[in-house]
């Protein structure tokens, strides 16, 4: 039986793009969507304390296409030439096909030993390099062509396809809007019950975040383009409000 095991010196890993992270950093949440803790209220205040929330539901316009290669060796260096052609070739052809460089970066390059554990000594039998590439697709319908493009050129690892919002700016202070506009239509509501003359907020806590990239199977066969449906995806912003009433 044969296994691999990883060469830390020789492997590299870089961070990839963390739409999702940002932006929670960006609203102050733990990424969790829901109510906002209540702050503790100063003693002798009159407040009515309400939660809003705003829903945008969205048609993600930015695909996160991740592909590569894949292969073993015997020799090391083999390995590696033979792993930096075909990302060479693949790297060409999706610039040809109009993918600027910049929205092209490595998220992966892996060197693992393999081994026959069958023997006494543990041979090393060869060496496997994993080398991926995320990139930006936009329009998101261009998805499956570029991953038939790869495959072409060279590609033969495919670990999937995400689909996020390119420019989430707008969308979320639509988003807070409408969760401060449900805020103060409770805050009415409850005050008219309670016969109290509703004044400025006094404390808002937002909480809330945005959806990670939706992710879908990749088929890089034949047909790609159309089995990708990008689908809607929601985004939502939670807050907590304090009134002041009188």
């Amino acid at each position: 039986m044969s296994g691999l095991q990883r060469l830390g010196i020789a492997s590299l890993t870089i961070a990839a793009l963390a739409l999702g992270g940002a932006l929670v950093a960006l609203l102050g949440g733990n990424g969790v969507s829901g109510p906002a803790p209540a702050a503790a209220q100063t003693p002798g205040e009159r407040v009515i304390s309400v939660s809003g929330e705003g829903r945008v539901f969205i048609r993600p316009d930015l695909a996160i296409v991740t592909l590569g290669v894949e292969l073993s060796n015997p020799e090391l260096a083999a390995a590696q030439q033979e792993a930096s052609r075909r990302m060479d070739a693949v790297l060409a052809e999706l610039q040809a096909r109009g993918i600027p460089e910049e929205k092209i970066k490595t998220v992966s390059y892996s060197i693992w030993v393999e081994r026959n554990y069958e023997q006494p000594d543990q041979p090393i039998t060869g060496y496997r390099i994993i080398h991926l590439v995320e990139v930006q697709v936009q329009p998101v319908d261009r998805a499956g062509e570029i991953i038939e493009a790869a495959v072409a050129a060279g590609a033969n690892s495919i670990p999937g396809v995400s689909f996020t919002v390119a420019d989430p700016g707008a969308v979320l202070r639509q988003a807070r809007e409408l969760a401060m506009q449900d805020a103060r239509d409770k805050a009415s509501h409850l005050a008219q019950l309670a016969g109290v003359t509703l004044g400025a907020p006094v404390r808002i806590i937002e909480g809330g975040a945005f959806p990670p990239p939706v992710p879908v199977e990749a088929r890089a066969a034949a047909g790609a383009a159309d089995a990708l449906p990008p689908g809607q995806t929601v985004v939502s912003v939670v807050v907590t409000v304090d009134y002041a009433i009188q």
